[in-house]
């Protein structure tokens, strides 16, 4: 009875005991009992297509404010707001019946001047030989030419002063520099307005062609500068770069830009540098304003190696692949990755050509798993 009473003592601390185990911490439970079917597929490299992707926003080509260039009443707008106008366009009318009035003044004035100026010539004509003959004074002589002189002055003020009346009755036709959009008029008819900055009547936004801009961090541009220092990377001929855009709705947009304005220096408020890219807009699918996902393709990889985007996992420390071992286990190893190739992703370090990585069933792998290859699905 005793040595019964012992063995059950026994059992039931081995029992407790082995109900108190601390358990195995994450990652280091032995890989499952026999091998895991899964895909493997053989590293290759070749020559990739490779793009640079920003967020960018759309900006009219013109931006222009129109203002009144006379003081006076507003009599009319002559366009509908948010609709299209084209260069030449009179978008307000200014009350003109001041302008016409100077302009038959000016009009009187430059007749009344040539007149004077006439009568002063004839005089001239008529004196001139008496005074070579000694038949009159030379002070005679000079009142003349002086006479004419003046006369030929007040004409010139004259014409000057009626191009300026009527280039003040032009400027009651305000008018559209540039074909675009206008905006909203910013003052009411009836109201007077002065010439000059604080008289803004209204802004034409030029929407064709249209300008996308958009950044690359320092640390974007330091590492495609180093790809194409390195020759991992290579810039297309001419340095012609192509401009794709995804518009909002997911759709791209069926016309390709070029860049027109880099930036020479990074703003120090942002750390970035600022691009600009033009597209020809006839079809208005662009508005100032959109926000935008900008690709710039036209740069190549050279020997790259790319594996399946499915193969490609993220940790705790970043991207890892499992590699299928000459032993045929799984082992981790870290990566960095590039652009998308289609179902594939670009690995800029980690990966050699030759090497194989293991394409599914991962989620049953872990570490040291074996693994019985099968076609990659």
């Amino acid at each position: 009875m005793g040595k019964l009473l012992m063995f059950v003592a026994a059992s039931l601390a081995a029992v407790l005991l082995g109900g108190c185990e601390r358990p195995k911490a994450p990652g280091m439970e032995p890989p499952p009992a026999g091998p895991i079917q899964a895909g493997v597929e053989e590293v290759k490299s070749a020559n990739l297509p490779a793009s640079l992707e920003a967020t960018g926003q759309t900006q009219a080509f013109n931006t222009v404010q129109i203002y009144s260039r006379v003081n006076g009443y507003l009599q009319k707008r002559n366009y509908t707001e948010g609709g299209k106008v084209s260069a030449g366009d009179t978008l307000f009318t200014i009350d003109p019946t001041d302008f016409k009035n100077a302009l038959e003044s000016a009009k009187a004035v430059l007749m009344q001047a040539e007149a004077t100026h006439s009568n002063a010539k004839a005089t001239l004509a008529r004196v001139k030989p008496l005074a070579e003959a000694n038949a009159a004074s030379k002070q005679e002589l000079d009142n003349a030419i002086a006479a004419e002189r003046n006369g030929a002055a007040a004409v010139a003020n004259a014409r000057a002063s009626l191009s300026q009346a009527e280039q003040n009755m032009e400027y009651t036709k305000i008018k559209a520099p540039v074909s675009g959009y206008a905006d909203r008029a910013k003052i009411d008819t009836g109201t007077f307005i002065s010439a000059g900055a604080n008289g803004l009547l209204t802004t034409v936004y030029q929407t064709d062609p249209m300008y996308v801009n958009f950044s690359f961090s320092e640390n974007q541009r330091l590492a495609y500068q180093n790809a194409l220092a390195s020759g991992k990377l290579v810039s297309p001929k001419e340095g012609k770069y192509e401009v794709e855009l995804t518009l909002g709705d997911g759709s791209v947009l069926n016309k390709t830009g070029e860049i027109s304005f880099t930036a020479p220096f990074f703003d120090a408020a942002t750390g970035t540098m600022s691009y600009r890219a033009t597209f020809k807009n006839n079809d208005q699918r662009l508005a100032p304003g959109q926000f935008v996902r900008v690709k710039v393709k036209g740069l190549e990889w050279r020997d790259a190696v790319a594996v399946p985007q499915k193969a490609v996992l993220t940790g705790e420390k970043g991207k890892f692949v499992y590699v299928y071992e000459k032993n045929q286990t799984a082992s981790i190893r870290p990566v960095q990755v590039g652009d998308w190739s289609g179902s594939k992703v670009v690995v800029t370090s980690g990966l050699v050509a030759g090497e194989k990585v293991v394409t599914d069933s991962l989620t049953k792998i872990k570490p040291g798993s074996q693994i019985a290859p099968a076609a990659s699905k």
